[in-house]
C-alpha cells in the first residue's frame, strides 16, 4: 500500500507540474531582468528534482525512497585566460522521515587556457573511453553506485587532482592526470566490514597519460594509467571479532595500457576499446587480489529513420592465471573469494558479453524512449533497464524507469536481485 501511495503521490503532482508550467514559464521568461535570464548571464544553472525508488542499491531490503535533491551549477570567468567549475548535490532519500540531506562537490576546479595548452587543478572529472556504457579503460574518478538517482552521469563525481592538456596538433591531444588524492567508488559493504584505503602520499600518487586524436576520418587514442582499483577486493580477517571472522575491503595497485577508436561510414558507426590491467597479484595466486587480465569491446550503431538509434556491442574479459575458488578448503575464504570474482567479473578464465541500446524520439523530441541491456553470455545473467522521458516544457521534465536484474545468485546480475525496482522523477531545471 506503501508502493502505491507514493506513486498515486507522485503521478497527481507530475499531472499539477504538467497543467502549471506552460503559464509559469511564460510568466518567468517574459518578466524583465527574469530569473533565467539573469542566471544564465552569471554562467549558473540548476536542477530541482523529486525522486521514486522502489528499491535501495544497498545490502537490504529497504523499500519505497520518496527522495528530494537539488544541484546547482557554476562556471565563473575569472579573467580571459582562466575559468573554472563548482558544481554541488544536495540529496535527502526520505524528506520528513528521518531522512539526512547530504551535499557532496561533484566537481570544483580552476582552468589556465595557454596558446597550446589547458592547465586544470581541481577535484574535476575525467571519463576515458569511447564505448558505450562499459569501457575498459575508465579508470581515473570514481562512480557512486548507490546513489538514487536515475541517470548513469548521476554516479560520477570528482577527484582532486590536476590535468594537463597539451595540443600537439589541430587533432592530437596529450593529456597527463596526476593526483596523490585516491579516491574510490561508493559500493555497498556489509555491515561490521572494515574498508582501507591506501595513505594520501606523493609515493601514492597515481598517474594518467593519454595520446588522442580527434578529426579527420576516424578518431583513436591509447593511454597508459599506474594507481588503484577504484572497486575493492574482500579480505578475511581471522579473529577480529569475538562472532568469528570479518572482512577486510581494501584497494590494490594496478597498472592499465589501453587504447580506443571510433569510424564512421555513412549511417554506421563502429567503435573499440581494448584494456590490459596489470595487478599486485600477478600469480594470482592471491583469492583476495583482482587477477591480470585482458578487457575488450567493439560495437556498431546505425541510425534509422530521422532519430531512432541502435547500438549493440561484444565484449570479453580474459583472465591470467584463474584459479577456481570452489578448490579453497577454508569455507569463509571461498566465499569471499567467489563475491571477489563476482564483483571483478573474473568468474571464469574467458568471459564473453553483449550490450543493446535502442533509443527514439517523438513529438518535437518531446518524448524519448531508451532501453539498454547488458548480457552475460557465458554466465546466463542480465541487466535491462528501459526508460522512459517526457518534457512537459523547457524547463520540466519526467521520466520513468525500471531497472532488472536476472540469473544465478552467484552472477554478476543475479548477485543484485534485491536491488530491481521502477523509478520516477520529475525534474525542474533552471
Amino acid at each position: 500500500m506503501k508502493s502505491l501511495a507514493v506513486i498515486v503521490v507522485a503521478v497527481l503532482c507530475s499531472n499539477a507540474a504538467t497543467a502549471r508550467a506552460d503559464s509559469f514559464d511564460a510568466a518567468e521568461n517574459s518578466a524583465p531582468g527574469g530569473l533565467t535570464q539573469f542566471l544564465q548571464t552569471q554562467n549558473i544553472s540548476g536542477t530541482v528534482r523529486a525522486n521514486y525508488f522502489n528499491s535501495s542499491k544497498r545490502l537490504d531490503d529497504d523499500t519505497d525512497f520518496l527522495g528530494a535533491t537539488a544541484q546547482i551549477k557554476v562556471l565563473p570567468e575569472l579573467t580571459g585566460s582562466i575559468d573554472g567549475k563548482v558544481e554541488a548535490r544536495f540529496t535527502n532519500p526520505s524528506p520528513g522521515d528521518s531522512g539526512h540531506t547530504q551535499g557532496r562537490l561533484l566537481e570544483g576546479y580552476v582552468t589556465a587556457h595557454f596558446e597550446k595548452a589547458d592547465l586544470r587543478i581541481g577535484k574535476q572529472i575525467v571519463a576515458w573511453g569511447r564505448a558505450d556504457g562499459i569501457n575498459p579503460t575508465d579508470n581515473l574518478t570514481p562512480r557512486d553506485y548507490v546513489v538514487l538517482l536515475p541517470f548513469d552521469d548521476d554516479q560520477r563525481f570528482g577527484t582532486t587532482a590536476l590535468k594537463l592538456d597539451t595540443y600537439l596538433s589541430s587533432e592530437h591531444t596529450l593529456t597527463v592526470f596526476a593526483t596523490p588524492f585516491f579516491e574510490p567508488s561508493k559500493v555497498a559493504l556489509p555491515a561490521g566490514s572494515i574498508k582501507t584505503r591506501p595513505a594520501q602520499t606523493l609515493s601514492n600518487s597515481e598517474l594518467g597519460l593519454k595520446l588522442n586524436k580527434v578529426g579527420g576520418d576516424s578518431d583513436w587514442s591509447i593511454s597508459y594509467f599506474r594507481g588503484f582499483s577504484l572497486l575493492p577486493d574482500a579480505r578475511v580477517i581471522i579473529g577480529s571479532s569475538a562472532v568469528g571472522p570479518g572482512l577486510e575491503f581494501h584497494y590494490d595497485r594496478i597498472s592499465v595500457l589501453g587504447a580506443d577508436f571510433a569510424r564512421n561510414y555513412g549511417r554506421f558507426g563502429f567503435r573499440g576499446e581494448l584494456a590490459y590491467v596489470d595487478t599486485a597479484d600477478d600469480a594470482g595466486a592471491d583469492p583476495g587480489v583482482k587477477n591480470p587480465y585482458l578487457f575488450w569491446i567493439i560495437g556498431v550503431d546505425r541510425s534509422f529513420f530521422e532519430n531512432l538509434n541502435i547500438n549493440l556491442q561484444f565484449f570479453q574479459r580474459r583472465v591470467r592465471r584463474y584459479h577456481n575458488p570452489e578448490n579453497i578448503t577454508d569455507s569463509a575464504e571461498r566465499a569471499v573469494a567467489i563475491q571477489n570474482q563476482i564483483t571483478s567479473g573474473q568468474l571464469g578464465r574467458i568471459s564473453n558479453g553483449i550490450s543493446f541500446r535502442a533509443g527514439n524520439k517523438w513529438f518535437n523530441d518531446t518524448l524519448e524512449a531508451e532501453i539498454f541491456a547488458v548480457v552475460n553470455v557465458t554466465w546466463h545473467d542480465n541487466f535491462i533497464r528501459p526508460l522512459l522521458t517526457y518534457a512537459f516544457s523547457d524547463h520540466w521534465k519526467g521520466t520513468l524507469g525500471v531497472e532488472l536484474y536476472r540469473g544465478a545468485a552467484q552472477t554478476q546480475f543475479g548477485n543484485l536481485k534485491s536491488n530491481r525496482g521502477g523509478f520516477a522523477e520529475l525534474r525542474y531545471g533552471l
